[in-house]
């Protein structure tokens, strides 16, 4: 409807002023007195009429004779005397009067704005881009304005057009021009002269009689007078443009021709002028880059695979760019203009011939790729997925051009981008014969041993050495390097030794610090002791502080805390002085226990030797606080280091407490946490990410998780791992989507992430569940003839494909606790199983699995023993209980105590000193403990169980309210009634409110109540009976009453009373309807 409208106007609108020389009608004989009246003005701007005066005075310059004529002709002319007002209506009369006593530029001003907005559609997309086209075309046109005397052509030229005395009047009042006056005279000239000109044109034009000579000076003349861009001047530009012959056409021509073709929006012949253009060897045609432009703005494929093609085969230089001008479009537009042309090229273009597909796919790659090199980070991030779904197979069907885009890519300074051109390399290498430029692979592996891409590595530099020989020392350190980093033994002493028989031993430290720590990564402890004493014999080479700190990391990786002193103590006594690294290291190791005690210690004796605090530092005081059970001081902790002088990122203190909020499942305090941390402009990683998808996890949410795994990160650029995917299996297997962790897995499997055993045992785990939901589906009766079919194929595989490399990446790794890494590799696999089967009755499955957990651990570490981890032990108790082998049972618990003894110990604390337990592993032995409490209970031996405990509690370590109200239990059915009430009286009663407010009728959302089974691991050792405690205290307390109903004042139910009144009072109270047959038994 507005075009229509719009149309309307245009067609019934009276053009009172009329910008063009020629009739737009009939001529037609007028009364003579026609043109002494003013009515022959109305159609003439006022510098046209002072053409019609008769010549100024000689005495008078020029400037001012046109001046006082437009003035006079304004001034009377029109509204004095001969005027036939009569003749026109009122609001023609009104509009007249206001022209008339306007100013000349004010109504030049007018027209170019009326002219140049009539053509195009002020309410679409494109109207801006069209205006600053125009604006910049009148800022080149004002350009000319002030520089006018530069541009004059030579005086011998301009006598065949202008008089003399005319060229010398424009002379002095171009150099005399004074102020604002002056200025606004220039103007007036200058459209005064161009007027004249092109009368002069027309006059020679209709009068037959043009030589070559003249028609060239005339248009010389024109162009350097051209400054306006209303469409009747640029036909008569084509039209003049025409009439000169094609040898004397200069590149200047060629520039205002095209200008006016594009002007009109006439596609065809601008392309015409520019390949006549390019044909005669004018490459310096500047409006080449509007032409392109004009275009990609309207997306015309054709044309653009054409003009690209021609200016390509005329090999101009090579540091033109004819997509320059691409940058007055928004690039939000030209990226989505890049990706429907690149759509269209990939559908084909019908009845076109093989060489113009070549050509549209060409045009379409190559401004896809300027449109990235255009667009910001939030374009990059949103239009990610569509910009490689169509670049990616116009890359395949053009493999030549797979070395520009992955040099583009790379030259983007975007994560997603560079990961685009990686993706681009392996298609184009498994698809082609395409051999990539030397520089351009070198600049590969640079790029991906700096993101820590191993497996993209590892392709790129065999195909460097298969192409272009061996390597470069550069290529070789780097790819050495992420070797050690990802824990490839083989591979890093097989290129160190092709260095070694090539350049001789290396020069630079680093490599050396490399050859321990790919074995620190492995666990490897005693090959990187070995390898650290043969340095100076084999290698010539001594150690220096990094050296040490990575001797003293490989101690800490395993968390054996006194051989990571030890060689501390040796560094100390050596040449060698520790520096921030060391005390970072030995900061880390202490802050994973909670000991914040050592952490502050270290922390002063860094400031003592004068060394830089460094943000790892921090980084260990909030994980211990964190561990500690502080988190407020955790939180103060990183405020505060907002304002300190601190080297290195602050994004690992940030993720630690935003991890501590996710599995607290305070989903408020990690999205306040998380808005904190943009706000303070702390950059996110992918440990950032995997945090909040903790948080969705547990909180039941896996399927937001999931969309942050697919969606998000990889928007912004960030790779996901093992550690993510496994994040949302564990979440999925929290909500009973057992089937859906298998499609996770493949999907993880597809995306080429290499699983790490942490998503192998939450696999293992899903497929149990299958296995049993299938067992009860078919109806076969009990547990025990269950058969793990899944679970155990599964098991096998992994057995099949767990390395110790597999903990060497520097991630979190997921389900493993307080283990130590070295005993997790391979217990994790086989304890939920074994667990699984003892409970279920399936004993007779349980020896072969413990066999092959111990082969296992030997083939993988052939040199140690094989210590069993707390719980694998655990696992063995259930089987051993089931069994009724309550031997077995106690030398487990006791195997128990001998594994967390190096975990729990305090640095430097003796076993013969109370309170030795870390506070952070005071709950390590719980699990076991239970199980140990249930074995005493079925023997009768439930007097042992409280020296037992109070052992434990001597030591440091601590019982949750699970196990506490297991102690309760044990004891009351054990006939130690009064002991029962103690312990329940100081360890549940202290948050007991009484019946009715255990019984909460508040309605509250499913997301705001805390499941039963998540209580205890969320506030493990909130103080708080169970219902089944209760009602064993209750039985406990009828039979003291009934067997001292007569004893008086001074009997023991009495003295129950005093000692435990609050669990009295509870067993008292206890409304009696509900579970009376609890109460009988």
């Amino acid at each position: 409807m507005l075009e229509r409208a719009t149309g309307c106007l245009e067609n019934g609108g009276r053009h009172l002023l009329r910008l063009t020389s020629k009739s737009l009608r009939p001529r037609r004989s007028l009364h003579s007195a026609f043109w002494c009246h003013g009515a022959g003005d109305i159609d003439l701007p006022s510098w046209w009429i002072s053409l019609l005066q008769q010549p100024p005075p000689d005495k008078a310059t020029r400037s001012q004779s046109i001046a006082d004529t437009a003035k006079k002709c304004l001034s009377a002319g029109l509204l004095d005397g001969g005027f036939l007002d009569f003749l026109y209506p009122a609001k023609t009369l009104s509009l007249i009067h206001k022209l008339a006593i306007r100013d000349v530029k004010q109504m030049s001003h007018r027209a170019y704005r009326s002219a140049s907005q009539a053509a195009i559609r002020s309410f679409t997309s494109e109207a801006v881009e069209d205006r600053v086209a125009i604006d910049s075309d009148m800022d080149h046109a004002m350009s000319l304005l002030s520089t006018i005397q530069e541009h004059r052509l030579p005086h011998t030229t301009q006598e065949a057009i202008i008089p003399q005395e005319d060229h010398t009047a424009v002379e002095n009042e171009t150099n005399s021009g004074r102020g604002s006056a002056g200025r606004e005279t220039d103007y007036n000239l200058l459209i005064a002269e161009y007027d004249q000109a092109w009368q002069k044109y027309h006059k020679v034009e209709t009068s037959g009689d043009m030589s070559e000579e003249t028609l060239i000076a005339v248009l010389k003349h024109i162009e350097k007078l051209t400054f306006n861009v209303r469409a009747h001047t640029s036909r008569q530009i084509l039209d003049a443009f025409a009439k000169v012959p094609v040898e004397v056409r200069s590149a200047d021509y060629y520039e205002w021709a095209l200008r006016a073709s594009l002007i009109l929006r006439d596609i065809d012949t601008a392309m015409q002028i520019q390949f006549e253009a390019q044909e005669r060897g004018f490459e310096s045609v500047r409006y080449t880059k509007r032409l392109m432009r004009f275009i990609v703005r309207h997306e015309n494929i054709e044309a653009g695979a054409k003009l690209l093609a021609s200016w390509e085969k005329q090999h101009f230089r090579a540091d033109f760019n004819i997509f320059e001008d691409l940058n007055s479009i928004d690039p939000k537009i030209l990226m989505n203009k890049a990706i429907r042309i690149g759509k269209e090229a990939l559908s084909g273009i019908p009845l076109k011939g093989s060489d113009f597909d070549y050509s549209a796919r060409n045009f379409a790659i190559k401004l896809i790729l300027r449109s990235l090199d255009m667009s910001g980070p939030i374009e990059r991030i949103k239009r990610y997925a569509a910009t490689f779904e169509v670049l990616l197979p116009l890359i395949r069907l053009l493999p030549e051009l797979s070395t520009l885009a992955i040099d583009r890519l790379l030259s983007s300074k975007a994560h997603v981008y560079d990961f685009q051109a990686v993706m681009i390399y392996e298609d184009v290498r498994g698809r082609t014969d395409v051999v990539q430029p030397k520089m351009l692979m070198q600049r590969l592996i640079s790029h991906l041993s700096s993101v820590h891409d191993d497996r993209h590595l590892r392709i790129v530099f065999e195909d460097y050495r298969k192409h272009y020989g061996l390597p470069t020392p550069e290529l070789f350190a780097l790819t050495i390097r992420q070797m050690s980093r990802q824990g490839d033994a083989t591979a890093f002493h097989s290129l160190l030794q092709e260095y070694r028989d090539n350049f001789g031993n290396p020069t630079d430290p680093s490599m050396y610090q490399q050859l321990l720590h790919v074995h620190s990564r492995r666990l490897e402890v005693k090959e990187v002791i070995r390898n650290f004493e043969s340095l100076q014999e084999v290698f010539d080479f001594v150690p220096n502080v990094d050296c040490w700190n990575t001797v003293i990391a490989a101690h800490a990786r395993i968390s054996d805390i006194d051989g990571a002193l030890k060689w501390y103590n040796k560094l100390l006594e050596s040449e060698v002085k520790p520096d921030a690294n060391t005390i970072s290291t030995l900061i880390s190791m202490h802050a994973s226990g909670g000991d914040v005690d050592a952490v502050e210690i270290l922390i002063q004796d860094c400031e003592q030797r004068g060394l830089q605090l460094s943000t790892s530092m921090i980084d260990g005081l909030v994980l211990a606080n964190i561990r500690n059970g502080d988190l407020e001081e955790a939180e103060k902790i990183v405020g505060d280091a907002l304002n300190m002088d601190l080297t290195g990122s602050r994004t690992h203190m940030w993720n630690y407490i935003l991890n501590s909020a996710a599995l607290q499942r305070d989903l408020s305090k990690l999205n306040y946490l998380h808005q904190c941390m943009e706000e303070a402009d702390i950059p996110s990683d992918a440990i950032t990410y995997g945090s909040l998808m903790q948080g969705l996890c547990v909180q039941g949410l896996p399927q937001s998780a999931e969309r942050i795994l697919y969606r998000v990160m990889p928007q912004n650029g960030i790779r996901p791992t093992a550690f993510h995917y496994a994040v949302v299996m564990g979440g999925l297997l929290n909500v009973g989507r057992h089937q859906k962790i298998f499609q996770t897995y493949q999907k993880m499997l597809r995306n080429k992430v290499k699983p790490n055993f942490s998503a192998q045992n939450l696999l293992l785990k899903a497929a149990t569940h299958l296995d049993i939901e299938d067992h009860n589906a078919q109806g076969l009766g009990n547990a025990e003839s269950t058969h793990y079919r899944r679970a155990e194929e599964l098991l096998a595989q992994a057995i099949e494909s767990v390395d110790t490399s597999d903990v060497a990446l520097p991630e979190p790794i997921k389900g493993i606790g307080f283990q130590r890494l070295d005993q997790a590799l391979t217990s994790s696999l086989f304890e939920y199983l074994i667990y699984l089967s003892a409970q279920s009755g399936a004993v007779d499955k349980i020896p072969a699995l413990y066999a092959q957990y111990l082969e296992t651990s030997k083939r993988l570490r052939p040199d140690a023993p094989v210590d069993l981890p707390i719980k694998m032990l655990t696992a063995l108790m259930v089987s051993h209980r089931k069994l009724n082998q309550h031997d077995e049972v106690e030398k487990c618990w006791y195997l128990a105590l001998q594994s967390a003894e190096p975990l729990a110990r305090r640095a430097g604390a003796s076993l013969a000193d109370p309170g030795w337990v870390l506070p952070a592993r005071r709950l390590l032995l719980n699990l076991p403990l239970m199980h140990y409490m249930k074995s005493l209970m079925y023997q009768d031996r439930t007097e042992d169980i409280p020296d037992v405990v109070a052992e434990l509690q001597s030591a440091g370590y601590a019982l949750t309210n699970k196990a506490w109200n297991l102690y309760v239990q044990a004891l009351a059915m054990g006939g130690h009634a009064r002991l029962a009430f103690q312990a329940a009286e100081k360890e549940l009663m202290g948050n007991w409110e009484g019946w009715l407010s255990s019984r909460d009728t508040r309605k509250s959302s499913n997301r705001d109540r805390v499941p039963a089974r998540l209580r205890n691991h969320l506030k493990p050792t909130h103080e708080y009976p169970n219902y089944r405690t209760l009602t064993q205290l209750t039985k406990a307390y009828m039979d003291m009453r009934n067997k001292y109903a007569f004893a008086g004042l001074k009997s023991p139910l009495q003295k129950l009373h005093a000692e435990a009144p609050k669990a009295v009072k509870a067993v008292v109270d206890m409304p009696r309807s509900r579970q009376r047959s609890a109460l009988r038994s």
